[in-house]
């Protein structure tokens, strides 16, 4: 498996950052020819996500890391998804954030971000060389002040971007997934792999969205050549026409083409797990988790585009990303070190580990083209979704944090309890709330 060193990483920029600390910790020769004592220790603290796949990867990069900085003592972190949620932004309010930290997009909406994380645009080697080796779209899930980088994208599960096949399903009917078209062959797929009983019940889901319908909703308004939120008024717009027409495809599914209902299960995953359902759009992540561990032969493809689409755009939903402690503009030494173990975590070797277990998507160009991507389980699928999924994906950036009681509308409209129209109102109506009392705290 080929390696990525920082150095490699940032070709661009040679010689800077980590080369940088190293002369900085060298020995320094006194006049009687002596070495002068080693710079004092540096110690990291980082914080992430307690989860397999991360602890596995953290495994792979601290040993790495510490190849080139015997100086830094790296302090790996594990911690909950909802402690370090709860945690983060409090800890950075007083200063006692982790020096390098993981999170998520959706955990930041609502700040601004430049007074969350450090602005590591030049230590990372400039916007535009990053921008190059990654896919400009992952540094946009969150609007940035002039351009500036202030998290280096990581991984991305893209609910609603990409679709999981059972392949077992789809192959018993000699239906070609990878041969999608159009969103319509998904749907007309889904319509022959349905099964019901007698009474006309759903007993088997050929496919839903049920895990996926809001994400869906945001990519059909944009493909249908409208929109759901105004950037620089602030203003959200569901309740439009292309808003009804967009949720019409959705409710379609449940009520005229009847691929899934909302009484054969309660929650997707455990279905899926159940080989209940054969399409679904839970996420890319879900291919090898479903794989490896429920033993469901899954691969995944990106959405395909309407069939009347103006424009082929995708909403990813959230990416998991590397912020760095404001405070470590004041240490520079700490700096180069918390800069060059972010740039490991998201280097060609750190992301074949990863993909080794993980079937979502990362936002490196280069390590889908380096030659252990057919080497690691999901490389190749991953790199497949990705390279068809980040072209065309669009975040609205807007500043709402808790989307939950939008989507929770929006879910009602889909059960029929209350009208599409009623609740692209409401779910205009809560996000326009939040939107302005987000903007007017970014404002004081």
């Amino acid at each position: 498996m080929q390696k990525t060193s920082r150095r490699q990483f940032l070709k661009v920029s040679a010689g800077m950052g980590a080369l940088t600390m190293l002369a900085a910790c060298a020995p320094v020769a006194t006049e009687s020819g002596e070495a002068a004592d080693m710079a004092e220790p540096i110690d990291l603290v980082v914080w992430y996500q307690d989860w397999d796949g991360a602890n596995r990867i953290m495994g792979w990069v601290k040993p790495e890391f510490e190849k080139e900085h015997a100086d830094v003592n790296v302090d790996l972190q594990a911690i909950g998804y909802g402690d370090l949620l709860n945690k983060m932004l409090p800890s950075i309010a007083s200063g006692t954030e982790g020096d390098v930290m993981m999170m998520y997009t959706d955990w930041v909406v609502a700040t601004d971000i430049s007074r969350v994380f450090l602005d590591i645009t030049d230590a990372a080697g400039g916007a535009a060389a990053l921008e190059e080796k990654m896919w400009p779209a992952a540094f946009q899930a969150v609007e940035a002040p002039g351009g500036k980088i202030y998290y280096l994208p990581w991984l991305a599960g893209i609910r609603g971007a990409a679709m999981t096949v059972n392949a077992d399903h789809l192959n018993e009917l000699s239906i070609d997934y990878l041969g999608f078209d159009t969103y319509e062959d998904v749907v007309e797929a889904g319509v022959a792999l349905t099964q019901t009983n007698e009474a006309g019940k759903v007993t088997h889901s050929g496919y839903s969205p049920r895990s996926s319908q809001y994400q869906l909703l945001w990519s059909f308004i944009w493909q249908l050549g409208g929109d759901f939120f105004d950037r620089t008024s602030g203003i959200w717009s569901h309740n439009s026409d292309e808003g009804e027409a967009a949720a019409q495809i959705i409710h379609d599914l449940y009520w005229v083409h009847k691929t899934c209902d909302f009484e054969l299960f309660t929650t997707e995953f455990e279905a899926v797990s159940q080989q209940l359902v054969s399409i679904w759009g839970d996420g890319a992540w879900t291919a090898s988790v479903q794989t490896d561990v429920a033993e469901v032969p899954a691969d995944n493809i990106v959405t395909p585009p309407l069939a009347n689409a103006v424009e082929y755009v995708l909403y990813p939903q959230h990416v998991a990303g590397w912020g760095l402690s404001r405070r470590l503009v004041d240490d520079a030494d700490k700096l180069d070190a918390g800069i060059d173990f972010a740039l490991l975590i998201v280097s060609n070797g750190a992301l074949l580990q990863a993909l080794d277990f993980y079937s979502g998507v990362v936002p490196s160009k280069g390590v889908y083209n380096d030659p252990g991507i057919g080497e690691v389980k999901y490389g190749l699928i991953s790199k497949r979704v990705a390279e068809g999924m980040w072209p065309a994906a669009r975040y609205p950036q807007d500043h709402v944090a808790q989307q939950g009681p939008a989507s929770s509308e929006f879910d009602r409209a889909m059960r029929q309890e209350i009208s599409i129209q009623e609740a692209l109102i409401n779910m205009d109506a809560y996000l326009q709330e939040q939107e302005d009392q987000a903007r007017e705290r970014l404002a004081s």
